[in-house]
């Protein structure tokens, strides 16, 4: 395959790819980094446009526009993974730019050969691919976990070994003073097509993460209250009816504790419904907070919270039934007002068997004894 043909598919696969991300990117205007995505993918197919069009020939105009473009593109391409990972992207990042259109400015003005041109676009191509890859490896936590994730950083790193021996093969001519170059099959393979290879794997890799992403914000949404950020009621019975069952299969206890913040309605009439949903967030984080880790936190409706306590007996019960309680006392809305909370405890003991529905009344039951104490207490 020649250099103009493998151009060509380059382009094609560019402009492809931006049709692509435009189209997601207009399905889901929200999501800026499909925009970023979609403008990379077309800048760099007409910065690849102009370059091959231009046939190394020394036009200056030329020249920097077709790379400035496809630098560009490369900017786009890693503002698009920041954004992606709910981070800003740097202003900084366009320094990049200038000082690359300053340094091929300098080379065109000093009549640098295309080796040398070639090595100076080379070098900030791997240099931004760096920057995508670092965003990646930040945004995900460090090592990818998973298929997608090993996809898109392995597409990257394909494209820094391509440069990286691109650079090699230029520096060859820069040492042996050959100014006009001939491209060699090898060489076509290097510029063209392996980086189309790699630019289709790394397209297909983000769009799978922008999907794999999505998919599980809309399970999160579909299992999580939006307010207070615990499992939603109809999560955090299904998780209560499987823990249950576990209970009943490996014979050991389990607790229930149902909750309620006292005077809720006063607070709100008092305070504001926007005041109220902040005291129901606050509430969840204070819950959350005092629980294990292996328990189970959910907002069962209003401001009625029921949390899943595997493994606890009647002493556990009532010392977390405590815990939770207190923990709540040392509570102030807004630094000021305290908010409580009353607690029924109810327990599964290993050798006796009940349904889910049995359990939550009588927590219910345990929940409707402590308000009729005097409340800012639990009950078992």
């Amino acid at each position: 395959m020649d250099a103009l043909t493998a151009g060509i598919v380059l382009i094609l696969v560019q402009f492809c790819i931006a049709l692509v991300m435009a189209g997601v990117f207009f399905a889901a205007p929200a999501d800026k980094c499909t925009r970023y995505w979609a403008m990379s993918g077309s800048c760099i197919a007409l910065g690849v446009l102009i370059a091959i069009l231009n046939n190394h020939l020394p036009r200056a105009f030329a020249l920097l526009s077709g790379t400035g473009l496809i630098t560009i593109g490369l900017i786009y391409q890693w503002y698009g993974i920041l954004v992606f990972y709910k981070k800003q992207p740097p202003q900084w990042g366009w320094a990049i730019f200038a000082i690359f259109l300053l340094a091929f400015s300098a080379l065109l003005h000093a009549n640098g050969t295309v080796a040398q041109r070639s090595i100076l676009f080379s070098i900030t191509t791997v240099i931004l691919f760096t920057f995508s890859f670092q965003a990646i490896w930040q945004g995900q936590g460090g090592w990818p976990r998973t298929f997608v994730q090993r996809l898109a950083q392995g597409a990257i790193l394909l494209m820094v070994i391509c440069q990286i021996v691109k650079i090699g093969i230029m520096a060859v001519y820069v040492r042996q003073g050959i100014a006009v170059i001939t491209l060699s099959t090898m060489e076509v393979v290097v510029t063209y097509l392996i980086p189309t290879v790699g630019t289709v794997l790394f397209s297909i890799g983000l769009l799978l993460l922008y999907f794999e992403h999505t998919v599980e914000e809309n399970r999160h949404l579909a299992t999580h209250d939006e307010l207070s950020k615990l499992f939603n009621r109809r999560a955090i019975v299904a998780a209560g009816e499987r823990e249950l069952d576990l209970s009943i299969r490996l014979q050991r206890e389990l607790a229930i504790a149902f909750i309620d913040i006292d005077l809720f309605k006063h607070f709100n009439d008092e305070f504001g419904h926007a005041a109220g949903d902040t005291v129901i967030t606050e509430v969840a984080a204070v819950l959350q907070q005092t629980c294990r880790s292996i328990d189970l936190a959910g907002r069962y409706g209003g401001e009625e919270f029921l949390i899943i306590l595997p493994g606890v007996d009647s002493q556990g019960a009532e010392q977390i039934g405590q815990r939770l309680v207190e923990a709540m006392r040392e509570y102030r809305f807004l630094g000021i007002h305290p908010v409580t909370i009353s607690v029924g405890m109810a327990i599964r003991p290993k050798n006796i068997e009940c349904s889910w529905a049995q359990l939550l009344r009588r927590a219910d039951a345990a929940l409707y004894e402590a308000k009729n104490m005097g409340r800012d207490r639990y009950c078992l």
